[in-house]
């Protein structure tokens, strides 16, 4: 699996607004910033997108909202054997996960089925069939 773009809205720091990463390319790329610029915050989303339900409120999805309040929205793109998928979820009100695929626009999965979707992405990646 390869990531091609993230982005983040009602994130932390990102209240109100959004922030993106796209264009992520083949080999190894470097987010660099000053501190306070939303690198960790880019992280802790990715981990959130891949490890938290989207109809749960622990810790980790907690730390997401921001403090003005609103919906933490999580998207990333990828690229697997399979295609290239769009993966979204919203934490808190509006709750939901999708997963589109991004050669037709074809929705695949959305809420339970969009979690095990992405649940099987990350155990493939992991070697585990």
């Amino acid at each position: 699996m390869k990531l091609t773009a993230l982005r983040l809205h009602n994130v932390r720091r990102f209240a109100d607004r959004g922030v993106a990463v796209e264009n992520i390319g083949d080999g190894v790329n470097v987010l660099c910033a000053v501190n306070e610029f939303g690198k960790s915050t880019s992280f802790d989303a990715l981990h959130a997108l891949f490890f938290q339900p989207h109809t749960g409120t622990p810790g980790a999805v907690q730390a997401l909202k921001p403090y003005s309040g609103g919906s933490p929205l999580i998207e990333a793109d990828i690229e697997t054997t399979q295609g290239r998928f769009r993966l979204t979820k919203q934490f808190h009100s509006g709750r939901r996960a999708n997963v589109v695929d991004l050669g037709s626009g074809r929705l695949v999965a959305q809420a339970d089925e969009a979690e095990e979707f992405i649940s099987r992405l990350a155990l493939v990646d992991k070697g585990y069939p």
